[in-house]
């Protein structure tokens, strides 16, 4: 089973003047009345003290006035943290258009967090994808990390001419190789798809578990599957538990659906009833949709949990409106039967469909069923006979005959149209995986 992925959003590093890099502003002085600070270093020092309320009362106006003497002397720290000001209005009115000219000053004079606000500006407000990128890139030489990770998903996602796989994926291993979680993850990533790099699942494992490390609950989930599948990695299933709990414990549903499982089934875990329904509710209500079907399915059939028709009908919809095609299944069965609901076989059909549509068996089969004896759709036998072929396709235990009864009903003609339908029908077969996907 392939681990699932995803990518974090841009990230902002800026700081608050209260807890604003000192830079230079080494053996600052005090402010006095008979000595006030002269040097920008000394300003921005005692501009800092004031905002933070240190060595006595907080005057963050007389804090401001220090904090643009010293960027009217051109001090990047100064001018720095002036502009985060402007940007979030705090103390001054908002305005992004002086946090960039003030964010710009310093970032020429090569200072790296200004750089990467400014980059991030540009992105964001601005909208100006080369600024953006060149501006990221000065702070990315200059080993910021959070500049390296956001430029790596500025090449990795732009359109067009702008996208740049191979940078992206220096920039991804320079931030990963720093530390950077995320980078850590999505590299991990790209060495398991093979899309990008060479496909490598001893590597993706070894990014995932630098990322995992770091308390990275998508990533602890792929390691716990690569160390149940045994890619990349020797199949070692007391380690695929633990990184299962530990993504899990984190909120990663996923994991709590494969965890909940493993209680239930006492696969490499004591069985535990109670454990294993609570991870696969938890997993349900995080939005996983094999944990809502399992779920659904457990109330539909009294199975592990008292019967509940209304609790699986509303588990099911949940599941199915993700796509989930045994669930979509199990709903147009309610439909049809009217569990929880009125019956309404127009609607069942409607879910056979969507589930048919998707390649699900069970699903091609009830609907050529359906079409037979026109139940919620109009009687048509060729379409019947399209979707028992398929069905039978794929092994389902009764389309075969049900195929064989309706082909004898068919013209010449008619079983000459199915022939050339079932020619260019796609691929059957629904790959639905009950690990749901990180998003």
């Amino acid at each position: 089973m392939s681990p699932t992925f995803a990518h974090a959003e841009l990230t902002k590093t800026a700081s608050s003047p209260e807890s604003a890099a000192t830079a230079n502003a080494s053996n600052p002085t005090q402010e006095t009345d008979s000595a006030p600070p002269s040097s920008p270093a000394e300003q921005f020092a005692t501009a800092r003290r004031l905002f933070n309320g240190e060595k006595g009362a907080a005057d963050p106006k007389r804090g401001l006035e220090l904090l643009k003497q010293a960027a009217e002397q051109n001090y990047p720290p100064a001018l720095y943290e002036l502009a985060y000001l402007y940007e979030t209005g705090a103390y001054v009115g908002q305005d992004d258009d002086k946090a960039a000219s003030l964010y710009e000053q310093a970032a020429k004079q090569g200072h790296a967090d200004s750089q990467y606000n400014l980059g991030v500006l540009y992105l964001r407000v601005f909208k100006d994808t080369e600024k953006a990128r060149y501006w990221l890139e000065q702070a990315a030489q200059q080993q910021d990390v959070e500049a390296q990770y956001n430029l790596a998903l500025l090449y990795d996602f732009s359109q067009g001419k702008q996208a740049n796989p191979e940078e992206a994926t220096y920039w991804y291993t320079q931030a990963a190789q720093h530390g950077h979680k995320n980078a850590q993850f999505d590299l991990g990533v790209r060495y398991l798809e093979g899309k990008v790099l060479t496909k490598n699942l001893s590597q993706a494992a070894h990014w995932f578990r630098e990322a995992a490390e770091q308390g990275d609950p998508a990533a602890a989930f792929n390691l716990a599957l690569m160390y149940d599948d045994g890619e990349g990695v020797a199949n070692n299933p007391q380690e695929a538990i633990h990184w299962y709990r530990e993504a899990a414990q984190q909120g990663e549903a996923g994991a709590q659906y494969n965890l909940g499982i493993k209680y239930l089934l006492g696969e490499n875990l004591p069985p535990d009833h109670d454990k294993g329904v609570s991870w696969i509710r938890k997993a349900a209500e995080g939005g996983n949709p094999a944990a809502q079907y399992t779920l659904a399915f457990m109330l539909d059939q009294g199975k592990d949990l008292p019967k509940d028709d209304n609790q699986a009908l509303y588990w099911y919809r949940q599941a199915a409106d993700q796509g989930y095609t045994d669930a979509e299944v199990g709903l147009a069965i309610m439909f049809a039967n009217g569990q929880g609901v009125a019956a309404d076989p127009v609607e069942a059909v409607r879910w056979f469909q969507k589930a048919a549509n998707a390649g699900n068996a069970s699903a091609q089969f009830n609907l050529g069923t359906y079409m037979i004896h026109g139940i919620g759709v109009a009687k048509d036998l060729p379409s019947a006979a399209y979707w028992l072929s398929l069905a039978a396709e794929q092994g389902h235990e009764h389309a075969a005959a049900n195929r064989d009864y309706v082909l004898q009903l068919l013209s010449d003609n008619e079983r000459a149209a199915l022939e050339q339908r079932l020619k260019s029908a796609p691929e059957t077969g629904s790959q639905q995986d009950n690990q749901a996907a990180i998003h």
